[in-house]
């Protein structure tokens, strides 16, 4: 398809282009109606639901779900430079009919060579709920959530054979990622003047040098652990709780920072940034004990001991990846208070676990 039929945003979506992409599977729609939802949610991506009604005697789903680029334009070159919208259509099309986990059904995936625009057309969990990232998830919803990434870190856990094929999906430790670097030191004086009150001048200063060493740190945590298809934006509005396929159903969504990472790092991603801090601190080590157990429960050999030591590790990744990511724009309130939660729940856990004494330690 050529690329001036990509939909530059879910707006310039229309009858006739879902009549000719959709084929098949759907019949011939008469009308479309499109309703932007997730505000302050799609940071990186434009989402909406698309409600079909169809011509007579012609049927099909009554919804489906439309995700396009950021309508916020100041984030495009962050996402261009990361290959996040290539990744995400790619998993989609070579990766989510063959994991064994809930992902929404692909009905059509397109980009360009840039991957702006693209676009992608999936399937609506109807009656599914997302929990609410600055509220904070339950310590319940935190262990469905585990318990539901694991299999994708368990079929690929340690096997660089499987892994190496997906030449689209990037090691953690990437030449781009590694460009962070010059990215946080140049951020870092705006971030210490607006973080700063949070906590100590000690780990304010400790979190600049962490800047300052991150590619070192990038090569270092990608060692500590087995290498498996991570998800890496393991936070709780990626998730759908409920839906056609019953209460207990989770469905994992937007995969477009999916890296060849170690798996502790989105168990990381989702304790330390999707929970209070106060319900964090109370219950992290049964949440990870939960996920080395089931770990453990794929034949696996992995121990607690283990486990908490990767997630120090990531939880020191995660200072710098916070300033580095500091000058994305939230587009309205609530997302701008939804990257101050993001931002800062990280933070704190580090200095909890004293996550940022490992920069003596590699």
């Amino acid at each position: 398809m050529a690329d001036t039929t990509i939909p530059a945003q879910v707006d310039d979506i229309t009858v006739d282009w879902l009549n000719e992409v959709l084929g098949d599977e759907f019949g011939t729609l008469a009308s479309i109606a499109i309703e932007h939802f997730a505000e302050g949610v799609g940071i990186l991506g434009e989402l909406a639901r698309i409600t079909l009604t169809y011509a007579s005697g012609e049927s099909g789903p009554t919804t489906v779900i439309a995700k396009c680029p950021s309508a916020i334009k100041e984030n495009h070159a962050l996402v261009l430079a990361m290959g996040f919208y290539v990744r995400e259509v790619t998993f989609y099309r070579e990766v989510a009919d063959r994991v064994p986990m809930r992902v929404p059904k692909l009905h059509h995936a397109d980009m360009s060579e840039t991957s702006i625009p693209f676009v992608l057309v999936i399937e609506d969990i109807a009656g599914a709920y997302t929990p609410n990232q600055v509220d904070g998830i339950s310590v319940e919803e935190a262990a469905k959530i585990i318990s539901n990434i694991v299999p994708l870190h368990a079929q690929f856990w340690g096997d660089m054979e499987q892994l190496e094929a997906l030449e689209w999906l990037p090691p953690m430790n990437n030449d781009l990622y590694k460009g962070g670097q010059q990215m946080g030191e140049a951020l870092y004086p705006s971030f210490k003047e607006h973080y700063a009150r949070h906590m100590s001048e000690h780990d304010m200063e400790r979190i600049g040098v962490s800047c300052e060493r991150y590619t070192e740190l990038l090569d270092y945590v990608v060692t500590v652990g087995s290498p498996t298809f991570n998800h890496t934006d393991c936070r709780a509005e990626n998730y759908l709780f409920g839906g056609p396929d019953g209460d207990d159903a989770v469905t994992v969504i937007d995969f477009q920072l999916c890296t060849r990472h170690i798996g502790m790092y989105d168990v990381t991603n989702l304790i330390a940034g999707s929970m209070t801090t106060e319900l964090r601190r109370a219950h992290e080590h049964e949440l990870i004990q939960g996920y080395v157990d089931h770990i453990r429960s794929h034949g696996i050999d992995y121990s607690m001991d283990q486990a908490m030591h990767e997630y120090r590790v990531c939880l020191l990744h995660q200072c710098p990846a916070q300033v580095i990511s500091s000058n994305l724009e939230g587009g309205n309130d609530r997302g701008a208070e939804l990257l101050e939660q993001l931002h800062l729940r990280p933070l704190f856990a580090a200095i909890d676990n004293n996550a940022l004494d490992l920069l003596d330690e590699f």
